[in-house]
């Protein structure tokens, strides 16, 4: 699953726990896999976070390099 659809998924999670209606059980199950969307969305944003630094040296080089 990417990014996006992750983070949407997220955001649903979120928007059932604020209208509530959910058991106990349910709304502990529902925040369990909120937390873990929540590591994998932020695992994503680091990886591309090293992808855009690495990319942004290489462009710093060519440019010195004029």
């Amino acid at each position: 699953m990417d990014y996006e659809k992750k983070l949407a998924e997220l955001e649903n999670l979120v928007k059932q726990l604020e209208e509530g209606g959910l058991t106990l059980e349910e709304s502990i199950s529902v925040f369990e896999k909120g937390v873990s969307l929540t590591k994998d969305c932020l695992g994503a944003l680091n990886e591309y976070k090293g992808k855009i630094s690495s990319i942004q040296e290489e462009v710093d080089k060519l440019l010195s390099q004029e």
